[in-house]
């Protein structure tokens, strides 16, 4: 029994341990990690035990000896956050139909091929959206795996998108959608754009900075733009009552693509984004600091003769034919753009977009501020990634599939099992050390601990 294992063997050796490290001088980190170190040999113990524990239940079961015949033992490794659970289970032939199973992973629902465990695949994932796969897998020094097995674990969980329990929808009278993108390297050599397109309810001052409301992170680096409008668009009716919003604004730096969402969005009304309306116009003023304001000024009145003439002015002053060129670009874009710059003018609940942030935030961060780069399914996967987590999608929970249960076991055989191995659990009240006197002892605090699934100091 691995709790009787645990108060003879493991418990003494861990005394032993955090003694001789007293004794050595050992930091309170130092303990810490010797702790951590047992803690997570007692898990793998307990893990193995389970197993073993499960399978004789089943040998000695009725239905067993009825159906199945046993053919040999079979050991197999699992890789979980706590390092690798060694299992060694029998494997059975079903004395009619001739079927092969390892029953006692069909009882703790295993899944028949996985070499890594469902959480430590969730946690690695988690891990590479934030950093580089071959970084992911050695952040656990338990479980240390090559990035060739942190990129299988992304693949194999597919394009994650967040979808939002259903609840009662919101009534909200204005929506802001905003959208920028940025450009990732990929490995035939060319640039792709990654987009990012968010929803949320407005901004909330929080000190010196602004929180956005209940935003949502729609993001792709191979979604053509009718499928990510859509996706938008199903957030949007899925969430809100659109009967009640009056406005959607839609800001963005007035690209092609952008644009195009004001035909999937109702009541939508486009903004050009002040960050690359100023970016154009530092362009033309050249350094003028007199020439920007007052060129400033003219788009933020939404005044076209006066910015018209503030341009001509630019390409009066200009000296090169590059820089009047400059000018004649920066104005064919902001007049392409007239109709989003007096639209921010025009309503007084327009607010500034921040889509230049979020894209640094949620995209670059990951996909184009280090050298790399991605094949086309690895970026897709990584941006989807990324606005999943940020939506607050649960990845462990995700990942987690009903287990299909091909042999059909009988249920009252599975509970029965199951409940043969817990009872060699409740045994620990039978330990003598629990019921000596003096009852003062490490090993007695810890046990007990290990009893009422807490410890006790």
């Amino acid at each position: 029994m691995i709790v009787r294992e645990i108060y003879e063997k493991i418990i003494p050796e861990i005394e032993k341990s955090i003694a001789e490290r007293l004794l050595n001088g050992s930091s309170f980190s130092e303990l810490a990690a010797t702790v951590h170190d047992w803690v997570n040999k007692i898990g793998i113990k307990i893990l193995e035990q389970i197993v073993e524990d499960a399978d004789k239940a089943f040998i000695d079961s009725a239905e067993r000896k009825r159906h199945w015949q046993i053919v040999r033992k079979d050991k197999r490794g699992i890789l979980t956050g706590m390092g690798q659970v060694n299992i060694s289970r029998n494997y059975y032939r079903h004395k009619k139909t001739g079927k092969y199973a390892y029953l006692a992973d069909e009882v703790l629902k295993l899944p028949t091929y996985d070499r890594v465990d469902e959480g430590l695949k969730a946690d690695l994932i988690v891990k590479a959206s934030g950093m580089s796969y071959s970084k992911a897998g050695k952040a656990n020094p338990y479980a240390e795996v090559s990035r060739q097995t942190v990129m299988n674990c992304i693949r194999e969980a597919g394009t994650l998108i967040y979808v939002p329990e259903d609840s009662q929808k919101k009534a909200v009278p204005v929506l802001y959608v905003e959208a920028d993108e940025d450009h990732v390297a990929h490995q035939d050599g060319q640039n792709r754009q990654a987009k990012l397109v968010y929803v949320h309810e407005g901004a909330k001052r929080n000190g010196k900075r602004c929180d956005l409301q209940n935003v949502h992170y729609f993001a792709t680096t191979k979604t053509d733009n009718e499928t990510l409008w859509t996706e938008v668009l199903d957030y949007i009716e899925r969430t809100y009552d659109v009967e009640r919003i009056e406005r959607i604004y839609v800001a963005g730096d007035g690209a092609g693509w952008i644009k195009a969402g004001q035909s999937y969005l109702p009541k939508s009304v486009s903004i050009l984004d002040s960050y690359h309306r100023n970016k154009y116009v530092r362009k033309v003023a050249s350094g003028d600091e007199l020439q920007m304001r007052r060129l400033v000024d003219a788009l933020r009145a939404g005044d076209r003769s006066a910015t018209a003439n503030e341009l001509k002015s630019c390409y009066e002053k200009a000296e090169t034919e590059g820089q009047r060129k400059k000018v004649l670009e920066v104005r064919r874009y902001l007049f392409d753009n007239w109709k989003s710059i007096e639209n921010a003018t025009k309503y007084p609940d327009v607010i500034g977009c921040s889509a230049e942030g979020h894209v640094s935030h949620i995209l670059s961060e990951r996909l184009s501020s280090r050298p790399m780069g991605w094949s086309i399914t690895g970026s897709e996967q990584m941006s989807r990634l990324r606005a999943f987590i940020f939506n607050g999608g649960d990845v462990n929970k995700t990942l987690k599939k009903p287990f299909e249960n091909k042999l059909r076991l009988p249920k009252r055989t599975v509970s029965n099992i199951r409940k043969r191995v817990m009872k060699g659990f409740e045994n620990i009240g039978n330990i003598p050390v629990l019921r000596m006197c003096g009852r003062t002892s490490r090993t007695y605090l810890t046990l007990r601990g290990i009893q009422h699934g807490s410890l006790l100091y």
